[in-house]
């Protein structure tokens, strides 16, 4: 059985589209990587008491628009 033009062309087609699918599937997973890394840093941030936050250098006023942003902002 012999292939068509025809045949490969669609063949290559769909190995495009299956790159595409997974591509775009990587970047979904990075961004809910992302996401999920950024609301853990800050409620470990939160977390932390007046004394840890001296011992940092900082202090709750100066965090305090970092800690109250949602996950999907930077």
């Amino acid at each position: 059985m012999t292939r068509t033009a025809n045949d490969r062309q669609n063949s290559s087609v769909g190995l495009q589209m299956s790159s595409l699918v997974v591509g775009v599937a990587m970047n979904a997973l990075s961004v809910v990587r992302t996401w999920r890394a950024r609301a853990r840093f800050r409620g470990q941030l939160a977390a932390k008491s007046h004394h840890e936050l001296q011992d940092m250098g900082t202090c709750w006023a100066s965090i305090s628009d970092e800690v109250s942003k949602p996950f999907w902002r930077a």
